[in-house]
């Protein structure tokens, strides 16, 4: 079992990303105490797992330093850091493959563990119809005691979070940066704000002084629909960003809904194609009602059967333990 210095410390070594980590993470026998027993433990990993390579103690204490230094920084910002062992951390993302090994929170990330919630998704650009049913779809989960998700884009995102905050629900806004950098895009910072101010949370995997990247934004995307039990497309073309989302649900083997356009939507609609061809497809249930709302809702897996299909699981899968090394007591974790 591995904490979040010790995530964190790897994390900081070339060579060593979220891959890596993950394979240390799962592969651990014992918990490391100092520096040299978190080497050795690489060392044992790397058995099975050959790309490893050993860092040096020297690398490991400069590295170790440095994430002491960045948790620090981040309990002064009011920033919250899971590692995958902590209680705290999101129970759905770490069934998802390719799981973050680290989580930063802002504001109330208890919600991050709600036994429902829902990603609202869709276009930057969506239509007036579009836009005024995210805020609508955002308000009706919101008043089921969802909690909403979705990445505080412009558009269908931004819409979501309001309307799930018009119904004094909580929310969480998926980040592609690091939580300490000025949130993009800028014209959604008051918006960002406000889900903090409203019982909600901002959340990202990326450490301080990380800005946003284009591929950070697909990265992202899996979050979203690893943090929820359901999906809901409320606008999209054929191809765009929410159609990663998309992949990611079906992946996961998560329920995925789409907005049904009335037919006089369709028309010079072309933010809508992306929902005609997953509902035609079969690939996603129709949305247009409260009632096919709730039906959407019923087929989503809340947390504590999770929990319990999680623990099936584990009780099948009882690794050999190795016994813990001996002797090395410099250089101990504070």
């Amino acid at each position: 079992m591995l904490d979040k210095v010790h995530i964190l410390t790897l994390l900081g070594l070339p060579g060593f990303g979220r891959n890596s980590v993950n394979k240390i993470i799962e592969d651990a026998t014992f918990t490391p105490n100092s520096l040299l027993e978190l080497q050795d433990l690489v060392h044992i990993v790397k058995e099975n797992y050959s790309r490893l390579k050993v860092p040096s103690i020297a690398s490991l204490e400069a590295s170790y330093n440095f994430a002491r230094s960045t948790i620090e920084k981040c309990y002064q910002l009011n920033i919250h850091v899971m590692g995958r062992s902590d209680v705290d951390f999101p129970l759905r993302l770490k069934s998802i493959s390719d799981a973050p090994v680290l989580l930063y929170a802002k504001g109330n990330y208890k919600c991050l563990n709600a036994d429902l919630s829902v990603a609202v998704i869709g276009t930057r650009e969506p239509s007036a119809y579009g836009e005024r049913c995210g805020e609508l779809y955002g308000k009706w989960f919101a008043e089921k005691k969802l909690v909403v998700v979705s990445g505080l884009a412009k558009g269908v995102d931004a819409a979501g979070h309001r309307g799930c905050i018009s119904a004094e629900g909580q929310t969480v806004a998926v980040l592609a940066q690091g939580l300490d950098t000025g949130i993009y895009p800028a014209e959604n910072r008051s918006l960002a704000q406000e889900i903090l101010e409203r019982d909600g949370c901002w959340l990202s995997e990326y450490t301080l002084g990380v800005r946003g990247r284009p591929n950070f934004f697909v990265e992202r995307d899996r979050l979203q629909a690893g943090l929820s039990a359901g999906v809901v497309v409320i606008e999209t073309d054929i191809k765009g960003g929410t159609m990663h989302t998309v992949g990611f649900t079906q992946e996961q083997q998560k329920p995925l809904g789409c907005l049904n356009h009335p037919e006089k939507y369709l028309i010079n609609n072309d933010k809508a194609r992306g929902n005609r061809y997953l509902i035609n497809q079969g690939k996603a249930l129709p949305l247009f009602s409260q009632e096919d709302i709730d039906m959407f809702i019923d087929k989503m897996q809340p947390l504590p059967v999770l929990k319990q299909s999680i623990s099936e699981k584990k009780a099948k899968l009882v690794k050999p333990q190795k016994a813990k090394p001996e002797g090395y007591d410099q250089l101990e974790f504070f």
